[in-house]
């Protein structure tokens, strides 16, 4: 698979398209580390998976019309919505194994915009996997 630059990345939030007000796309999966070590002579500590927390977070350009940035977001917020997201590096490509779809129901559990003098307006929004499928990819 080759490197690439994004710049065609796809990003859906339920039926809306929010591509073009998208600038960067971060994924964390965790697991919390439980710590179940006992006495043992080689003194290792032990350890298994514990609950898992999947986020998607993008920073987004601060755009307040019909269908844009605010318009789609807030109201998720406000209404505490479940909501479908879907990301993929390639808009202009089907989803396939070498353009694998990240998707999932997610959540918002916090909604802050904001802006400074002269900077572009931008904020990060996180949404949060909120069912036991999580997000997961797709290549089909």
């Amino acid at each position: 698979m080759p490197k690439r630059v994004a710049l065609k990345d796809s990003f859906m939030v339920d039926t809306s398209d929010l591509s073009n007000f998208a600038r960067a796309v971060s994924v964390s999966f965790t697991d919390d580390q439980v710590d179940v070590s006992g006495f043992s002579a080689t003194g290792v500590n032990e350890y298994l998976n514990g609950p898992r927390t999947q986020t998607v977070t993008v920073t987004f350009y601060g755009a307040y019309g019909t269908g844009e940035t605010h318009a789609v977001l807030y109201p998720l917020y406000k209404n505490r919505t479940t909501t479908v997201i879907k990301w993929r590096a390639d808009q202009t490509a089907v989803v396939s194994v070498t353009n694998p779809e990240l998707r999932g129901n997610a959540k918002l559990f916090s909604y802050g915009p904001g802006s400074t003098r002269g900077d572009t307006d931008t904020y990060d929004v996180t949404f949060t996997a909120i069912d036991a499928a999580g997000f997961d990819w797709f290549t089909t």
